[in-house]
């Protein structure tokens, strides 16, 4: 496969990567980090994130997407001054002396029903009856609640005043013609979708779902509805991948299992960078020569990270083919989700043009000591009990350790552990942050 020539160029405070001719192998090249935080992991997955691209889509096929482009009020919303009680249509200066004492009297013209405008304009001294959500007559500025006013025949006695704009939505007040309702970025959700409806916007542009092609490595695996022989294990990964993908906006793609090396992990790369917006492989990132992914990357395109320096160790590749960015991950599952949170998660979202995504954090109190080395950063999965934290078995291979895994616990490089009884911060695994805020009102 011929793959473009490309240039790409990365710059940070902590990061300085050029990337040479796709055609050229990176072992001439500026060699990669080899010992990256997690922080620095983000940050340069951020900057080799593509965008996808812009479609038009209707408003009910767009739960979850990311606008591409801001979304503009066509008109006044509700685009006539309207009612929020059940009252009378009065003009507020009309009854400014009105008092349970002293009622003032106004005249009776008739009443609005709900659906139709008012055909009259109120006169001087006169009102209207009109229920929650009516329109307004023309001159009318305020209501009266039903409580605070008499019908007797042609009149109706007012006993208390209002002042302008007392139990009235005015007719721009839910939005204005012109004004953005949603920015470029902003990740839909149903009730945003129920405003669109509202204000008769029925189609918007959405970027993309990143599409995410999958690989796993390793002679040792069988595919999960395989019977394992002694030595297998049967593959896991891509399903956990998937099922996160999901979650985040993504849409999977699993390619199977590259079981003969390097040449048939490089085969089926060379088909998942045709096909696809960006590539994870697991399994083919290890401390050993099993450590294919960085080599085959490297023989189409190039590496920018090969591993972080965080405890327990974790192995990960960062490299691109074609601008597509290739990310490899260790075999463990364990390693694997936590690697697609805190770091993968940020690819995807970059992608999509939305503001990533922070997890949600708990305070908890460590139920055991939790040791750590000064020199380290540490991500420790952790199950909550009650209100404690404990840490969960290291041990390699271990799949039912994330059905345990309620959070990770991050310490930074720097401390040397955590107390048995301390307040600590819990990164909640089975939720993540919206990653909007709504402004809070002016008024």
């Amino acid at each position: 496969m011929d793959f473009m020539q490309k240039q790409i160029r990365v710059y940070s405070s902590d990061i300085n990567i050029q990337t040479h001719n796709s055609t050229q192998n990176t072992n001439s090249a500026t060699q990669p980090i080899s010992s990256a935080s997690i922080e620095e992991a983000v940050r340069l997955i951020k900057q080799i994130a593509p965008d996808t691209r812009i479609e038009t889509r209707y408003i009910d096929e767009s739960d979850g997407f990311t606008l591409g482009a801001p979304v503009y009020c066509r008109y006044d919303i509700p685009g006539f001054n309207r009612s929020t009680k059940d009252g009378y249509a009065v003009r507020a200066e009309d009854i400014r002396e009105a008092t349970p004492q002293n009622p003032v009297k106004l005249l009776f013209s008739g009443s609005i029903h709900n659906g139709h405008s008012p055909s009259l304009c109120l006169l001087e001294g006169s009102c209207m009856a009109i229920a929650t959500g009516g329109a307004l007559p023309d001159f009318s500025d305020a209501v009266v609640m039903h409580e605070n006013a008499s019908l007797n025949d042609s009149y109706v006695e007012i006993s208390c005043p209002v002042f302008q704009g007392d139990n009235v939505i005015r007719k721009d007040e839910d939005a204005k013609a012109g004004e953005i309702l949603f920015p470029e970025g902003w990740v839909l959700r149903p009730q945003d979708i129920g405003v669109l409806a509202g204000f008769g916007i029925c189609t918007v542009q959405v970027r993309a779902m990143p599409v995410i092609g999958i690989l796993s490595t390793g002679q040792e695996l069988v595919p999960a509805d395989g019977r394992p022989a002694k030595g297998e294990v049967r593959e896991t990964n891509s399903y956990l991948i998937s099922a996160l993908c999901r979650k985040l906006g993504a849409i999977p793609k699993r390619y199977g299992i590259a079981w003969e090396g390097a040449s048939d992990l490089s085969d089926m790369l060379c088909t998942c960078v045709s096909e696809c917006d960006a590539i994870i492989i697991s399994g083919g990132s290890a401390h050993d020569e099993r450590d294919l992914t960085a080599e085959v990357i490297s023989h189409h395109g190039s590496i920018y990270l090969s591993g972080l320096s965080i405890s327990p160790r974790k192995k990960m590749v960062i490299g691109a083919i074609e601008g597509k960015p290739i990310i490899g991950l260790p075999g463990h599952p364990a390693s694997v989700y936590l690697l697609l949170l805190l770091v993968v998660s940020n690819l995807i979202q970059v992608m999509k043009g939305s503001v990533t995504h922070g997890l949600l954090k708990e305070k908890a109190f460590a139920g055991v000591d939790l040791k750590a080395h000064p020199d380290r950063e540490y991500h420790i999965p952790v199950r909550i009990d009650k209100d404690q934290a404990f840490p969960l078995s290291r041990k390699a291979g271990l799949v039912s350790l994330l059905t345990h895994c309620d959070g990770i616990v991050h310490v930074p490089q720097g401390s040397r552990g955590i107390k048995k009884g301390e307040v600590l911060e819990v990164m909640d695994l089975t939720r993540v942050r919206s990653p909007f805020h709504m402004p809070p009102d002016e008024d």
